[in-house]
């Protein structure tokens, strides 16, 4: 098929232009915006509070009376929002150990009645005592609507362990102290059951091991190896092994 004749005004002009045959010129490409620079994703904050799951100690009816089985409430999702921001309380910055919380709750008055700290707590009474000043600050205002209950009033408890934060040198807690650097693991047999709500289950002899598993109340053990007040157990069924401090076991 015949091309169509170019006018003689437009080929000369096109030359002009690009010093080469009209025929042959190639559009220049458009520049393509640089690539946007994708920033690294910060590294997530060490876990600084780890907290059991709820214990209901006790409930009581409208009347009053103590039942003898309490169901579990949902409170869980209210309060652990609450408790890790704990690690942001003043001056417990460097604090390192067990904090045991009780709260009482009140569904005729829709509210946190009362929160106190629990027996095994090994922290100075001090900085419980901030870490009590926060928690009531925080749960001041919150409503327990919302809440299905079969209750009035429940008495549960938090089991809290806190971390100090890395390079500040926690000093070992009253409950889970550090072992000493240079200690050996000796050999050791027998069983034992979980006497902690949560035992954590770590990967070294230490305060500040790894966490590599949680073992409820009741759960039985067998150990297998012993490093100062440290033992070592398996855990489960697949035969896991990890550390806990004796307390955690009756020991």
């Amino acid at each position: 098929m015949p091309s169509v004749p170019v006018p003689a005004a437009a080929e000369a002009s096109a030359r002009e232009l690009t010093g080469a045959p009209a025929e042959t010129r190639k559009p220049t490409p458009a520049a393509l915006p640089p690539a946007p620079s994708v920033a690294a994703p910060d590294k997530a904050p060490a876990e600084r509070v780890l907290i059991s799951d709820v214990q209901v100690a006790s409930c009581r009816n409208e009347h009053g009376k103590r039942s003898q089985s309490c169901d579990r409430v949902d409170f869980d999702r209210l309060a652990r929002p609450h408790l890790r921001d704990l690690s942001a309380c003043p001056g417990t910055e460097n604090a390192a150990g067990v904090l045991s919380l009780g709260f009482e709750l009140d569904f005729g008055a829709d509210k946190v009645k009362s929160i106190q700290s629990g027996k095994s707590t090994s922290l100075e009474q001090e900085v419980v005592d901030r870490f009590l000043t926060c928690t009531k600050d925080a749960f001041a205002n919150v409503s327990l609507a919302g809440i299905a209950h079969e209750q009035k009033t429940y008495t549960l408890y938090y089991r809290l362990e806190l971390l100090a934060p890395a390079g500040s040198g926690p000093k070992p807690s009253a409950a889970e102290p550090a072992a000493a650097p240079s200690a050996e693991s000796t050999p050791a047999s027998g069983t034992a059951t979980v006497s902690w709500d949560v035992a954590l289950v770590r990967a070294q002899p230490a305060r500040d091991g790894e966490v590599r598993a949680r073992v409820l109340s009741g759960t039985r053990v067998s150990v297998t190896g012993k490093s100062g007040d440290w033992f070592r157990i398996k855990y489960d069924a697949k035969g896991s092994q990890g550390w806990v401090y004796r307390t955690a076991i009756g020991m």
